[in-house]
């Protein structure tokens, strides 16, 4: 009877280990996964994302400088500050950490838009260079402010979706290690418990 007993105790210890230690492996596995993809993709993509939007913004600000009573020298050394603080370098950073369908689709409507606001972009610092400046300020209050609000969405939309991801996969992490502990230590618990109860009977068994 009691080797009877002895067998149904361990394979229900097996079966216990089985269960726990696939849960276990699925958390880390869980907790792996979205560990990387914070470091890989949604770190950088925040960081280049936030970059190349600081960027948009100073050389717009700049261009609505150059409509200002300014000498030629002076709207020369702007237009070479708005050329060398170009965002390209900070896409092209943010395109590397692109991991995702929607993340991807979002990236491609930002890269069309972008086209178009920069072409407008260097009819503008074509007028201002050519010193036409009503005709730069009236491109600047047009088409130039309106592509420039469909640029600074997409770049938006990009940023936030990364928040988004962010706060999903950050989530994830601390859930997974909220409970693991919990996991574990019920595990060593109940084995325990197990074991005390097999040697409690078999003292008794032995005493009879």
């Amino acid at each position: 009877m009691f080797q009877r007993e002895l067998i149904i105790i361990f394979s229900l210890v097996t079966a216990i280990f089985l269960v726990v230690g696939g849960a276990s492996w699925y958390a880390v596995r869980e907790l792996h996964e979205s560990s990387r993809m914070l470091v890989a993709d949604t770190l950088p993509g925040l960081m280049s994302a936030g970059l190349a939007e600081e960027c948009i913004h100073d050389n717009l600000q700049m261009m609505r400088e150059m409509l200002s009573p300014h000498t030629a020298s002076e709207r020369a050394q702007l237009i070479e500050e708005v050329k060398t603080n170009s965002p390209d370098a900070f896409w092209h950073e943010y395109e590397s950490s692109i991991f995702d369908k929607m993340d991807q689709q979002n990236y491609q409507k930002l890269v069309v838009v972008k086209s178009n606001y920069l072409q407008t972009v260097q009819q503008f610092l074509k007028l201002v260079t050519t010193s036409k400046i009503d005709e730069a300020s009236a491109l600047f209050s047009g088409e130039l402010s309106a592509r420039f609000e469909k640029y600074n969405e997409a770049a938006k939309k990009v940023f936030f979706y990364n928040v988004r991801q962010g706060i999903v996969r950050g989530s994830s992490v601390l859930k997974t290690t909220r409970y693991a502990p919990w996991m574990i230590g019920g595990m060593c618990i109940l084995v325990f418990a197990l074991g005390l109860a097999l040697g409690l009977r078999s003292g008794l068994s032995g005493a009879k």
